[in-house]
């Protein structure tokens, strides 16, 4: 891959942003095999709970749209991951539209024959990524839905207001902030562990990667398989890691969307999480939210939700219209004015945007560098193995970090030099 697929235009910044929703909860995995009846279209993703009802909404629209009957049914993400690829393997679509959050795993998908180009369905000028991002042998195999950021740690501004907190300007601050939060009763912990099979560890270990000097260009050339785990910027921000895990810092690690829990009874203030969290279902009062990036780092990352059809389905035509009605600025604004989305097509209107936290967020991410997130945009071996280390990194924070960077350094080359030979 060229440096130009990860060139991130203005317009990822987007030109208003709602509140993203990428929903990696658990998900009864529920099969919905590809259609054989005329006028049906089926679509498999993460979205759950709350997002499945607000995805929902949209699938209305698109059936008015097209005259289609779409389905949908949830994967978590691991069941998503695996079962696609063991259907593909024996030439199965697992749905007609498979929506995949990393493009990593799309490319893969496109290099080994098991999807359609769908290139045509959208024109860049009309969206916040270009086709390069999902192109293999000059094919573009996926379409962009919703978006995210991953601005930094979210808190509950009446916490900070009843203990006279404030937001920290450097990492001084910031630890010292850790320690103030640390010392107040009922608090678990300052920061909550997140986890769903690695992630979102994995969106705090990078932060700390893009807090180190030209972090955000550092994470680019890590993707891009120019740089080395074992730079000495990472080891720096395992070992920042490690010092908040000795100090006692971080809760004890729990399923992303449980966290949240504690997060809102303030058990665990500090979560860093996606553009999606005003959404979540634990989030009993959105205005109530703010957030803050981790001092020092000066780049967001952000990844999209791709709408992928597997070259094994039955109507291609009927999943390619399903798929564009969806993806359309119309069907992207009916969830965004329903909140917990992160629309990728430019023409939503800004007076879709409710929150002023959301306001805020999208005038930041203007102000800093937008850089793919690491695991999604490499895919496997590296996320696998990068959310396994982590995992173990949480359980035993005290163990040696170097075998922990040179392993995955060998993963990220294998990744990395597979998107090469694409």
């Amino acid at each position: 891959m060229g440096e130009s697929n990860w060139q991130i235009d203005r317009r990822t910044v987007l030109e208003g942003i709602g509140i993203g929703a990428v929903g990696l909860a658990g998900a009864t995995n529920v099969q919905a095999a590809s259609t054989v009846q005329d006028g049906e279209v089926t679509i498999t993703a993460v979205w759950t709970d709350d997002e499945e009802e607000d995805f929902l909404a949209v699938v209305d629209y698109a059936e008015e749209e097209t005259g289609l009957d779409i389905s949908y049914a949830p994967r978590d993400t691991e069941a998503l991951l695996t079962t696609t690829l063991m259907d593909y393997e024996v030439e199965t679509a697992t749905a007609d539209i498979v929506v995949i959050p990393m493009e990593g795993r799309v490319r893969r998908d496109a290099e080994a024959g098991h999807l359609e180009p769908v290139g045509d369905l959208w024109d860049e000028e009309d969206y916040t990524t270009d086709h390069a991002t999902v192109t293999v042998n000059d094919e573009v195999y996926a379409a962009p839905f919703g978006g995210d950021l991953k601005p930094g740690f979210w808190y509950r501004e009446s916490f900070f207001d009843e203990h006279d907190l404030e937001e920290p300007e450097d990492y001084d601050q910031f630890l010292d902030l850790l320690a103030e939060i640390d010392g107040i009763e009922g608090v678990e912990a300052p920061l909550a562990s997140g986890n769903g099979d690695g992630w979102p560890l994995s969106d705090i270990t990078e932060a700390f990667i893009l807090r180190q000097e030209d972090g955000h260009e550092l994470q680019v050339d890590l993707i891009e398989g120019e740089a080395e785990f074992t730079d000495d910027r990472v080891a720096t921000a395992f070992e920042e890691l490690q010092e908040l895990h000795q100090e006692g810092y971080f809760s004890e690690v729990r399923d992303f969307g449980i966290q949240y829990e504690f997060f809102w009874a303030n058990e665990t203030p500090l979560y860093f999480m996606g553009s999606w969290t005003p959404a979540f279902g634990a989030i009993e009062d959105p205005e109530d939210l703010n957030y803050f990036m981790l001092p020092g780092a000066e780049a967001m990352v952000t990844s999209i939700n791709w709408f992928t059809i597997p070259a094994y389905v039955d109507d291609v035509d009927a999943a390619k219209d399903a798929a564009e009605a969806i993806i359309s600025a119309e069907g992207q604004e009916i969830w965004t004015e329903r909140g917990g989305f992160v629309p990728t097509a430019v023409d939503v209107p800004e007076e879709a945007y409710e929150l002023d936290v959301m306001r805020d967020l999208t005038q930041e991410a203007d102000e800093v560098e937008l850089v793919p997130d690491l695991d999604d945009a490499l895919g496997d071996p590296f996320q696998a193995e990068f959310w396994s280390q982590l995992l173990g990194f949480w359980a035993e924070p005290d163990q040696e970090i170097q075998p922990i960077l040179e392993t995955l350094d060998d993963a990220l080359q294998e990744s990395a030099g597979a998107d090469d030979e694409v």
